[in-house]
């Protein structure tokens, strides 16, 4: 079984906004691309409406709400953690939010891919309040700011130590 979750944080552990980044930073979203693309994403129904009810193309989008009635066009819509789960006997399952989704799989993921920001940003979507032991940094590649990289970040991945 592999999960990995991957996310953009701000320094004050803010991930979102009205439902969308509070930042710009293309090449983090080029970043999101390359680790995600070809792979099963699976999401709250929060994180698909903020794409706007539209599918990631070139991957499986996979939707878990609670709502039994709930209709993602262009993509499966599962109900429990266990459906979550089943998803990753198969394939690397990548988690791609939000708060909810990132508490709910934290206990069952092998992997993190994390994009630190350098900054704080007003936000009312905060990475949730999870334990850190048992995860280890092997790889962290600082980002270079520009002037379309508005801000200092570095991607960081952590894999499961126990």
């Amino acid at each position: 079984m592999s999960i990995s979750m991957i996310w953009a944080m701000a320094q004050n552990g803010v991930i979102g906004r009205d439902n969308r980044l509070p930042w710009r930073l293309p090449r983090d979203m080029a970043f999101f691309k390359e680790q995600t693309i070809n792979k099963t994403v699976l999401m709250g129904r929060k994180t698909w409406e903020s794409f706007g009810g539209r599918s990631l193309p070139n991957r499986r989008n996979v939707v878990l709400t609670r709502d039994e009635h709930y209709q993602a066009e262009g993509a499966e819509v599962i109900h429990t953690l266990e459906e979550g789960l089943q998803l990753a006997q198969q394939e690397e399952l990548m988690v791609i939010g939000g708060s909810e989704i990132y508490s709910l799989f934290w206990p069952h993921a092998d992997r993190l891919i994390v994009t630190r920001i350098e900054e704080t940003f007003e936000g009312d979507t905060t990475f949730p309040e999870l334990d850190w032991s048992g995860w280890t940094i092997v790889s962290e590649t600082p980002g270079i700011k520009d002037d379309k990289n508005l801000y200092d970040y570095c991607f960081v991945v952590y894999e499961r130590t126990e």
